[in-house]
């Protein structure tokens, strides 16, 4: 397979870019099932699988696009890949943290240290700051707070 040969040549992981997920993700993938022989292999191989974890749907609050992401796509892929190993890229949310660190060996998180440092305060204080936005967007202090204790845990998987 194409995964077994990335592999061989020293392929580590895969990114998965939900389409309009990220800057310049528009072509991305926009059904997960469609890739399922994808990940399947990458199980087998032993890749690991990085996410760009947030819905785009348009009726889906902006700041609550990370959490609706776990529940209708990262639980049931847990489910149906046991044995992927994955890392969700970039978390900004409480709810992510939390499901991390109750995950198992096979699930660990990168964290932003723009997400550490600010809040979503940070776009609007003194007028508009763009500079501030990037996406994924920054989410409440009650987010922050909990991406810094799990940064800072001790918790290899963070």
């Amino acid at each position: 397979s194409e995964i077994a040969r990335a592999k061989a040549a020293g392929v580590v992981a895969c990114k998965l870019y939900p389409a309009g997920a990220t800057t310049n993700s528009d072509a991305g993938v926009t059904d997960l099932r469609k890739i399922y022989p994808v990940l399947e292999a990458m199980q087998r191989e032993g890749v690991l699988l990085l996410v760009h974890g947030e819905v785009t749907s348009s009726d889906i609050d902006l700041f609550d696009r990370g959490a609706v992401f776990i529940e209708q796509h990262l639980i049931p892929l847990r489910r149906d890949f046991p044995g992927l190993k994955i890392v969700m890229e970039h978390i900004t949310t409480k709810e992510a943290a939390d499901y991390v660190a109750a995950g198992d060996a096979n699930l660990g998180a990168t964290i932003t240290v723009h997400h550490l440092l600010y809040n979503r305060n940070a776009l609007f204080l003194g007028g508009m700051r763009p500079h501030y936005y990037c996406l994924p967007v920054l989410k409440r202090e009650t987010h922050r707070l909990a991406l810094v204790q799990a940064a800072t845990s001790g918790n290899a998987r963070f």
